[in-house]
């Protein structure tokens, strides 16, 4: 009886750290945290082939995008839609700090800008 409850123990801890340690990998690695921006340029275009070599528009923006307590990040992300994105369109930005890149972007309402960001937008 003692040894079944030393291998369950020594099971649970294995799983436990198992679990645990995909969880923190996975939150490293795909992980994000809100950030907003106000799109106030018409972006970068780009005209690239995909590997069957059919031809694709993209739009490339680099600003800065600012989390509810207003800190600030200078960053680059793509539009994947063959125009560019609506000018002073507010957008929320899942941004992944550990890889430096954003990973979704959505638009949002002013409405829904915390306030802190919104502050800095509008300057």
């Amino acid at each position: 009886m003692k040894k079944g409850i030393i291998i369950s123990g020594i099971v649970t801890v294995l799983l436990l750290v198992t679990f645990g340690g995909a969880y923190y990998w996975y939150n490293a690695n795909y992980g994000t945290e809100s950030y907003y921006t106000q799109i106030v340029t018409n972006g970068t275009k780009s005209v690239d082939t995909d590997d069957n070599g059919n031809k694709y528009v993209h739009y490339s923006y680099n600003q800065a995008i600012y989390n509810k307590d207003g800190q600030k990040i200078v960053t680059e992300f793509n539009s994947v839609e063959a125009r560019p994105l609506k000018r002073n369109a507010y957008l929320k930005i899942g941004y992944n700090a550990h890889r430096k890149q954003v990973i979704s972007w959505e638009k949002v309402d002013k409405q829904n800008v915390p306030k802190k960001a919104l502050d800095k937008l509008d300057k």
